[in-house]
């Protein structure tokens, strides 16, 4: 018999705040207001996978950063997702606008755009699907997702 369903609330699985691979930690990155970024559905409940070899779940994330301070600048935006204090997540996106879909996984950072930033805010939005193994503990968790830009 599977174990009952989790719940994770995006609220608690906050893209408080992406992917042509893992970046290094960068020497001086600067966070982004990603406030205007939230979920549909605002809570994501985690499910056992067929094989119960671990819980997945899947969210729409609209993705709306406030790149006002750096506009004209040229440089790198990560998402990082920090570590987690049980359990690794994998988080996998695919993107449907300037961003770039890709993987990340628990204390690790995913270029999600380079280039150089020429409007006030950056759009987009996410098909996410996060998955884990069958450590995952808890009703409710906070996965701590943030968008950083590394300027040039």
């Amino acid at each position: 018999m599977k174990p009952a369903p989790r719940l994770v609330g995006w609220a608690a699985l906050a893209l408080v705040a992406q992917l042509s691979g893992v970046a290094p930690a960068a020497a001086n990155p600067h966070r982004l207001d990603d406030t205007g970024t939230h979920t549909m559905p605002p809570q994501v409940q985690m499910q056992w996978r067929e094989r119960a070899d671990g819980m997945q779940a899947q969210v729409r994330v609209r993705v709306r950063l406030d790149t006002r301070p750096w506009i004209g600048r040229s440089g790198r935006i990560h998402l990082v997702l920090d570590r987690d204090e049980t359990s690794t997540l994998e988080a996998r996106w695919t993107s449907q606008g300037p961003l770039q879909g890709g993987v990340l996984r628990s204390g690790e950072r995913a270029l999600v755009w380079a280039g150089t930033l020429t409007t006030a805010t950056l759009e987009d939005q996410f098909l996410m699907h996060l998955s884990t193994g069958t450590d995952w503990r808890g009703n409710i968790r906070r996965l701590n997702f943030r968008f950083e830009f590394d300027a040039d």
